[in-house]
């Protein structure tokens, strides 16, 4: 079967939000294309392994498709859900198999390497339903286009995200409910948010987010409504615990957005995965500017949220933005240099680390090439973070395909001698810190306090750096508190 003749099968995520999901163009970095060695090889491989999705769930063969699909994958029908492979055919399954045929054709296809591991696809899709005996025709055709990711695995090429964005529609699009009820399936319930994909500029390069808007927001479009950034701990992308989130701040009346920083996850900028603090306060400046300006946002009433590392980010950005009128910090990571030397072993260990970073960074400078460690190992010794922390190093809670573990040596003298508590004495804006004493670094939380010209609401909860995370009662407990703060905060001027 030939590429332009291969079927992809229309998921049942798909048939379920179909009717809410924005019939807008794609985003797309538009990254610059990296040279890959065995380009062609390589092309025909990812294309080979879309299209494994697509046979394999036309023909109903479901290890097909489950081999295809990285551990994570982002399924985006309008509103984006990180799932495993099991959760997407537990969803495709019954619907597809209540149909009597389905048939799509994928045209036009784009491939291009952000990364020598990690393949973008950009192609145009037809796809024909039939329901034999179906009231109202027995056909249905959607056109589209779909955007997928892919990365290079010990076991080949894996799909890590998959966005539909439908078209034009003809034939009897009442199928699909005939389909469902064939299948014996409820009619699927929205979340009390909608996702907007957004691109924005920061130094030049485009940053690709999700803006989060509360359900009703829709139906009231004349009302203008709070706005948050929520930015994540170091290394980290917009779908791990950012997005935990602002998914619970959207659905309490926010626009909440996340975004990836420049060099991580789907947005331009290089060296990819380099953690760079004046680079992301560069970043979250442009995230305040792209709120001010959206029209369902009223700028008079935006506000930051970091968590972990970002918290030191968001107190520097905040700190000289008169725009940002509140700032919540979740589980702060705030150092300064005597902080910093007692976790990475002393001012020997500081030193050993800056010197690697820059010998590292004169190596980019004169070759173009970035030498990179795990961002989290337990073995590896070089890694940024070594030790047994879970939440990185489980692929069913952050160690997620989309975030790739990769930490660029030459971030370390940046990092290192980024001093967070400085901001303290400068940031005047109404700020809540959530933090733990058994969270990371709780003293800093403390100096950062003690330091502030107004006193912040500091609240200490029970939990571990990690619970701020993912754990479901830890999360739920600092958004309640963020949300509260916000509110009182930001009211309607």
């Amino acid at each position: 079967m030939t590429h332009q003749g291969a079927r992809i099968a229309l998921g049942a995520a798909a048939a379920a939000l179909i009717a809410c999901a924005s019939p807008t163009g794609a985003v797309h970095p538009g990254a610059q294309e990296v040279p890959v060695q065995n380009a062609t090889r390589d092309r025909a491989a990812v294309m080979e392994t879309i299209h494994n999705v697509a046979r394999g769930a036309d023909l109903r063969q479901w290890d097909t498709v489950r081999a295809a699909f990285a551990e994570r994958v982002v399924l985006d029908y309008g509103v984006p859900e990180l799932l495993t492979p099991e959760e997407i055919i537990s969803r495709w399954q019954p619907l597809l198999s209540a149909f009597d045929s389905t048939q799509h054709v994928v045209r036009e296809e784009q491939v291009s390497f952000v990364e020598p591991d990690l393949a973008r696809v950009r192609s145009r899709f037809q796809a024909a339903h039939h329901l034999a005996g179906a009231a109202g025709g027995e056909l249905w055709s959607l056109g589209g286009r779909y955007e997928h990711e892919l990365a290079r695995t010990p076991s080949g090429w894996k799909v890590t995200r998959m966005r539909m964005i439908p078209g034009e529609s003809s034939g009897n699009a009442a199928l699909i409910d005939r389909a469902r009820e064939r299948a014996g399936l409820a009619a699927p319930r929205g979340p009390a948010y909608r996702v907007e994909h957004v691109r924005f500029s920061s130094e030049g390069a485009g940053l690709v987010g999700l803006l989060h808007l509360p359900a009703r927001a829709q139906e009231e479009a004349d009302e203008r409504l709070p706005a948050v950034a929520v930015l994540g701990s170091w290394t980290t992308v917009k779908e791990q615990m950012p997005s935990l989130y602002a998914q619970r701040l959207a659905s309490a009346g926010f626009a909440a957005l996340t975004f990836d920083f420049r060099g991580f996850g789907e947005s331009e900028g290089a060296p990819r995965h380099a953690e760079s603090p004046a680079r992301k306060i560069e970043d979250i400046r442009a995230a305040v500017a792209f709120l001010s300006t959206h029209p369902a946002v009223d700028a008079r009433r935006l506000g930051l949220v970091g968590i972990c590392a970002s918290s030191g980010y968001v107190a520097a950005e905040a700190a000289s933005d008169p725009r940002v009128r509140s700032v919540v910090m979740v589980a702060p990571w705030l150092h300064d240099a005597a902080l910093a030397a007692s976790v990475y072993g002393g001012a020997e260990g500081v030193a050993d680390r800056i010197r690697k970073g820059r010998e590292a960074h004169a190596r980019f400078e004169a070759t173009g090439v970035v030498s990179y460690v795990p961002a989290v190992s337990t073995t590896d010794v070089s890694a940024a973070m070594v030790g047994p922390f879970d939440y990185y190093l489980d692929a069913r809670r952050g160690g997620i395909p989309q975030w790739g573990n990769r930490f660029a040596v030459m971030s370390w003298p940046g990092w290192l001698e980024f001093d967070a508590l400085a901001s303290a004495p400068r940031l005047r804006a109404p700020t809540l810190i959530v933090h733990s004493e058994q969270g990371a670094i709780p003293d800093g939380a403390k100096r950062f306090a003690a330091a502030m010209p107004v006193a912040p609401r500091v609240v200490w909860t029970a939990g571990t750096q990690f619970h701020f995370y993912d754990d479901p009662a830890t999360v739920d407990r600092a958004s309640q508190e963020a949300v509260a703060h916000l509110r009182a905060t930001l009211a309607a001027r």
